[in-house]
């Protein structure tokens, strides 16, 4: 069976250890190698966004997208684009791979679609009935 190899987005991270933040931007598999042979490569051919998100390092890990205070604090300065360049320069790239044999996968959504497709008819055709019974009543 046929596999395809498939790489989530790649998150790279910055720590600002000092300020007990996690700072993060999402790029575009396999980018921020070439961002960084290339750093004059517009951040919209890199990143998904231009937003940076942080979070508490011993909070909850629930992100959100960075305040301009907590940009000027860890980065002095609130551009978010210097901002961006900098965790893209010296953030830590994390990323993952996985496989899914093809084959498999088109089998298992084919059932599926079969099996809702099946559903649907015999509750149209109840439906049917159901009207075919109600006006039966009047005549």
């Amino acid at each position: 069976m046929p596999l395809v190899t498939f790489k989530t987005p790649e998150r790279v991270c910055w720590d600002d250890d000092k300020a007990g933040l996690s700072f993060f931007v999402v790029a575009l598999p396999e980018s921020t190698a070439r961002w960084r042979d290339s750093p004059n490569t517009p951040l919209d051919d890199i990143v998904y966004s231009q937003d940076v998100f942080s979070f508490k390092k011993d909070g909850d890990g629930i992100s959100h997208v960075a305040s301009e205070e907590e940009l000027m604090k860890s980065f002095q300065t609130k551009d978010v684009a210097s901002v961006v360049k900098s965790i893209l320069s010296a953030g830590q790239v994390k990323s993952q791979e996985f496989e899914l044999e093809v084959e498999a996968q088109t089998t298992t959504a084919m059932n599926a679609a079969s099996h809702a497709a099946n559903v649907a008819s015999e509750a149209a055709t109840s439906a049917l009935e159901g009207v075919k019974g109600y006006l039966s009543s009047f005549w």
